[in-house]
Parts: structure tokens; sequence; C-alpha cells
């Protein structure tokens, strides 16, 4: 039986993705469900029944666009408006993400649960608030993610940007987390796979390989001539990077950073 799916958040980057990779999965827009709107949102789970929810709806968490309190407000409430209808999915999946662990630090093999201080920045801590708000829920899980890289991403993107073989800029060259689409798809169908056994999944996890390379060393692999790779500081004390043992339990099989670049 094919599971019915809903994705939120169906003009950003990952709800594409993802929908890209389950044809049959329900992507929505704000236009057509919007998640700010209780009423709205009561109305359409009323007319629509589903399986499971990935919820991807986000603002902020660009490096290049400037984060607000008033998009605190926002991603709480989404979810809060989301989250009241819990018990209408089997499962619920939350994207996540590393800036739960506080980008003003060093993040380096963190695992989960060694969450050590709050974030500070406003994308931070909604992700971090939303994140305590789902350990309430038995069937709301966690993917956290540090960056999913894949063909169709905006040109800006740091594995994109490598691609185009002009200059690219590296400012701190510092130890980042990458994990290619098809083996993020594989995550996905696993959890979604397992949906009746639920107990023998892990409540959150760390989207990412165990090999952790800094972004210099990830440009090199793309980039023939190192003329085209400026390194400003060549240290860093704000990596960020998780600990993927949990997710390397699963004994799934990924084809891991270099090759999914080569591919």
């Amino acid at each position: 039986m094919t599971l019915k799916i809903l994705i939120t958040g169906g003009n950003g980057n990952l709800a594409k993705l993802i929908k890209r990779n389950l044809a049959y999965a329900k992507s929505c827009t704000r236009e057509e469900l919007n998640l700010l709107d209780f009423e709205n949102v009561k109305q359409f789970l009323s007319l629509n029944t589903f399986d499971v929810l990935i919820h991807t709806a986000i603002c902020g968490g660009r490096r290049n666009k400037i984060d607000s309190a008033d998009m605190v407000y926002q991603n709480l409430l989404m979810f809060e408006n989301i989250i009241k209808f819990a018990d209408k999915f089997k499962m619920i999946i939350n994207l996540d993400s590393g800036a739960i662990y506080d980008r003003a630090k060093d993040i380096l093999n963190r695992p989960e649960d060694y969450i050590l201080t709050i974030p500070c920045d406003f994308y931070g801590f909604s992700k971090y608030v939303i994140y305590q708000r789902s350990k309430q829920y038995n069937n709301v899980f966690n993917f956290r993610i540090f960056n999913i890289f894949h063909d169709n991403e905006e040109e800006d993107r740091f594995i994109k940007l490598c691609f185009t073989k002009q200059m690219v800029t590296i400012f701190e060259d510092k130890y980042f987390d990458f994990f290619s689409e098809n083996d993020f798809m594989k995550v996905i169908n696993y959890y979604l796979t397992n949906i009746d056994c639920q107990v023998n999944l892990e409540k959150t996890i760390n989207i990412c390989y165990k090999e952790k390379y800094k972004l210099s060393e990830i440009a090199k692999m793309i980039i023939d001539d190192e003329n085209l790779i400026k390194i400003v500081n060549p240290i860093s004390s704000n990596n960020y990077t998780g600990s993927s043992n949990k997710l390397y339990n699963m004994n799934l099989s990924f084809n891991g950073l270099e090759k999914s670049i080569k591919k």
C-alpha cells in the first residue's frame, strides 16, 4: 500500500527535493496550506487524510539573508498549528537543523543529545524550541540537517558554486557536513518503510557522514585549479559537523561525500 504523504513548505529547496523522489506525495505551498492560519490548517486536514507529514516549512536560516525576531514567531506558530493535529498522522518527520547546537560555538562531531547552549540567533533558537516541543510526541522524528546538496540547488550554495569553476572564497576553513540527495532519501525511505514499527527508530538523528572534511578539501574534490580557491582564514573555531553514530547504526549503504560529488 502506498503511503499518503503530506510535505509542507512546497516552494522550499528540501520540499522540492523530497517531492522529486516521492512523486506520489502531496507537496503544499503556503497558497494551498497556510500554516500560519490555524483555521486553514484545521479545514485542510478535515478534508484530507494522510499517513505521514514531512514538515519542511521554515523561515530564515540562509547565510545571505538577515533573520528577524518575527521569523521566530512564524516558525513556532507554523509548528504549533500543525502539531495540534499530530494524532491525524502515523508519523511526522520534522526537518531539524544543526543550528540547534548554537552556530556561535564550535560544533564538531556533536552527538544528537549534546546541546550545550541555547542558540542566540533567531533561526537556531526557533529550531531549538521546535525540537523541545517535538519530544512530547511519540510519532514525531527529527532529521537534524547540516546541509543537503543536489543538482538543482541554488547557484550560491557551496558545492554548486564549486562546480561553476569560478573563484571560491572560503572565509573560515571549517569542517562542514554535507549530505547528498540520494543518501538523504535512503534515510527517509527507511523511516517510511518502518512506519509500523516506530519503537525501533531513533527519535532524532544527525544527517551526516562519518568522514569529516574541511571546506577547502571539498572544494579540491571539484576544482582542479587550486588558484580558484581562496582561503581567507585557514583555521576555524566554528566547525559545523555532527556525530553520525546513530545514523550508521541503521546499517544503510551510503555513497558518501566523495562518491556523491563524482556522480
